[in-house]
């Protein structure tokens, strides 16, 4: 026991067991009702109209990340609980592993700070690998909207550009929006369009956009 509260309270581990604290701290409050599950995903991965341009690209950053990884669909709750287990769990393992002087010394610092970015990096491969198959039980328990309540809306572009090979946006739904795959074969649409979706193209996983003045027909 002694042996494992020294590597589970010391430098970098308990920062990993921390941040799994909150998150089971977050899932009670959850529990009794005094949030959303989902609540997360409004406040990270919100469209970000009312906010700086600095926010607003990093929300839509985290957003294109988790598609391009193929986390789309599963709540931002599950996926931190996860990552931050898997990086806690990681972490204690490597610190049996990698020497640790004792005290908060320079060595000590460069050397947990290795420690905390690698077992951040493996922890996010570890819940890319374990989340990823949760998909399709997501889309079983809570499917998507149906491509004809989405057919017409319009959203803006988030990424640096949408083509006809990639690109991702927000659109708006009434509640803290959606993140979805765009693709605009005739035409590149920079980062900021308001766009308009036009076709679901359920063989890529997305939605071909026009901009809206072309939609509009100005």
């Amino acid at each position: 026991m002694t042996a494992f509260l020294h590597y589970a309270l010391s430098f970098p581990t308990f920062i990993f067991g921390a941040l799994l604290l909150c998150m089971l701290v977050y899932w009670l409050i959850a529990i009794v009702g005094l949030v959303d599950v989902d609540s997360l995903d409004h406040w990270m991965l919100f469209d970000g109209s009312d906010t700086a341009d600095g926010v607003e690209h990093s929300a839509s950053a985290l957003a294109g990340l988790l598609l391009k990884v193929g986390l789309g669909g599963i709540p931002l709750t599950v996926i931190l609980t996860v990552l931050f287990l898997a990086s806690w769990v990681i972490c204690y393992a490597l610190a049996h592993f990698v020497p640790m002087p004792a005290g908060w010394g320079l060595v000590n610092l460069l050397t947990g700070t290795a420690l905390f970015a690698a077992s951040a990096v493996l922890g996010f491969i570890a819940t890319v690998i374990l989340l990823r198959p949760l998909r399709g039980v997501v889309a079983m328990v809570a499917p998507p909207e149906e491509p004809k309540i989405l057919l017409g809306r319009t959203g803006l572009v988030r990424s640096a550009i949408v083509d006809a090979e990639q690109g991702y946006g927000s659109v708006e739904d009434g509640g803290g929006g959606l993140n979805v795959q765009m693709r605009s074969p005739d035409r590149e649409l920079a980062r900021g369009t308001e766009i308009v979706l036009i076709e679901h193209m359920p063989q890529h996983n997305a939605w071909r956009v026009v901009s809206k003045t072309e939609f509009d027909g100005l």
